[in-house]
């Protein structure tokens, strides 16, 4: 491929850090793949906006460029930390099921703190989690008597 001239300097570089900075459109990934094949020791990641421009970079780039999202790349390193909340799309249905319920408002107050839950860092489920009485003061035990 003939290469431009601001295209060659940034495929050719032995800098440790490269920033490319272009127009959408001009080529940054068609440079990036040259850069890529032109150093097949070097390792790189190339980290994508989303999923579907991610796949397409798969196909273009040599084995020794990585490519992900920064999602994934979080996923892969935290996400096992966050397993144990991870669910499937859980419906007001099978929750009434599950508590054998036609109370409806129970239902949404159930699926209301379990999401509450999951999106929190919290290890355990607590009175925060719960939306009807997040913002509401509670006595302890110690303060009844």
């Amino acid at each position: 491929m003939q290469w431009t001239h601001e295209q060659s300097p940034i495929i050719q570089s032995k800098a440790p850090k490269i920033l490319v900075r272009a127009f959408a459109g001009t080529g940054k990934t068609t440079t990036l793949v040259g850069f890529a094949k032109a150093n097949p020791t070097l390792r790189i990641l190339y980290l994508c906006y989303n999923s579907s421009v991610e796949k397409a970079a798969k196909g273009k780039f040599p084995r020794n460029v990585v490519c992900k999202t920064a999602h994934s790349l979080a996923h892969a390193v935290y996400g096992i930390q966050y397993a144990h909340k991870k669910t499937k799309n859980l419906r007001l249905t099978d929750i009434a099921r599950g508590l054998d319920t036609q109370d409806w408002e129970l239902v949404r107050d159930v699926l209301a703190t379990l999401n509450n839950y999951m999106a929190s860092a919290d290890a355990e489920l607590g009175r925060p989690h719960f939306p009807r009485f997040r913002d509401k003061a509670f006595l302890t035990s110690a303060q009844e008597r």
